[in-house]
């Protein structure tokens, strides 16, 4: 049994299952996923949990080398736009364009998060040693 990190075995299967260049996404509880992209859904409420913890948690499991989120961030949710520049520098895009790169990912894990464009799209790297 695990005693430290993710602990949900959907969300951890799934991550174990990334390859390089995989794409996968972290999100607020509304963004739209196309239908057969998987949803790990993390949410209980709507701000439990929230976005950040969440991701902090899956960025200590998984090597990323890129990410993206919306342009929209930067006005609608300053202090997560923060956060995300600070842990990756994601490449900002139009909203519509971020929701369209949602459909190429493996799985998305909701979170509850009920701030606005709290989501980001992940790139999974390779652990050189």
């Amino acid at each position: 049994m695990r005693t430290t990190g993710i602990i949900h075995a959907d969300l951890l299967s799934a991550l174990t299952t990334l390859r390089h260049t995989d794409l996968f996404a972290v999100s607020d509880s509304g963004l739209p996923v196309p239908a057969g992209v998987p949803v790990i859904d993390l949410g209980i409420s709507y701000g439990l949990p929230r976005f950040e913890p969440v991701l902090d948690l899956v960025l200590a499991e998984v090597t990323v080398e890129a990410a993206w989120t919306s342009r929209d961030i930067t006005q609608h949710n300053p202090e997560a736009a923060t956060m995300l520049t600070d842990r990756l520098q994601p490449e900002l895009l139009d909203h519509a364009d971020f929701k369209n790169r949602i459909g190429q990912c493996r799985f998305v894990v909701r979170t509850g998060e009920a701030r606005p464009y709290a989501n980001v799209l992940l790139r999974a790297g390779v652990p050189w040693l």
